[in-house]
């Protein structure tokens, strides 16, 4: 299953600069020499863990989150960024209880609903993944994000024609949000959104088994949606490539 780029973003209170390796590197050296000075702040730790999380040092951000929390029990951000790394180590129930702990104090936290949801699908927990995607449509109506999580929720459960249904809702809200001649790039959420549509329909017609009328039906559809990245700037090489 392809995965779909999710904004579950990493939302940091903090406005996160561009920087190199190096100086992430860097920052936490001083921030650790500050939480040396001072153990108890709340605010270098919340520093170090992210910069930790930018180097995708995972366990390093984990005891980090750890720390806090024992200081401080109901940090949500802590919650919600533990949560996260340990869904990155694969320590899905872990993630799970935390996201849980984070919906307990906060039920309509968009990103813990996302990051629950995909950590349920990790599990191959689909009914529970199917509940909260279904409850996490109906709260954000207009968030094209949400329509994505929800098409890898069924496509996980090989609900193809749904699958597709929904990621067509995420490309035409997506869709909404760019000028008439905005141009679109391989990270932006409307390339992902119609790269996946395509990713659905290939494997819509695998499971055809040679019917050629309808391979044909897909194929033109997969030919519309390579031809729309190409209409919004991407190069036709590369949208091919991606689309494979």
């Amino acid at each position: 299953m392809r995965k779909i780029f999710v904004f579950f973003a990493l939302a940091f209170s903090l406005c996160v600069e561009a920087q190199t390796q190096q100086q992430w590197k860097d920052s936490i050296s001083v921030l650790t020499k500050m939480i040396e000075q001072d153990p108890r702040s709340l605010e270098y730790r919340m520093r170090k863990a992210e910069c930790n999380i930018m180097l995708e040092q995972w366990k390093y951000a984990l005891d980090e989150y750890s720390s806090i929390l024992d200081m401080h029990p109901k940090h949500i951000g802590a919650l919600y960024f533990r949560a996260f790394v340990n869904h990155k180590l694969r320590r899905y129930s872990f993630a799970r209880a935390d996201y849980e702990q984070v919906l307990n104090f906060e039920p309509d936290h968009k990103n813990a609903l996302i990051g629950l949801i995909l950590t349920n699908v990790d599990e191959q927990r689909y009914v529970a993944a199917y509940d909260h995607a279904n409850h996490l449509v109906e709260l954000y109506k207009d968030d094209a994000a949400c329509y994505a999580v929800r098409a890898q929720v069924e496509e996980a459960r090989g609900m193809l024609d749904l699958a597709i249904d929904d990621i067509s809702t995420a490309i035409d809200l997506s869709a909404s949000k760019l000028s008439p001649k905005q141009r679109v790039g391989y990270e932006d959420e409307y390339t992902q959104y119609v790269l996946q549509r395509i990713a659905l329909y290939r494997k819509q017609m695998a499971g055809l088994n040679g019917k050629s009328k309808s391979d044909k039906g897909i194929l033109d559809k997969i030919q519309a949606d390579q031809a729309l990245l190409v209409s919004k700037g991407m190069p036709s090489a590369a949208v091919k490539k991606l689309s494979k």
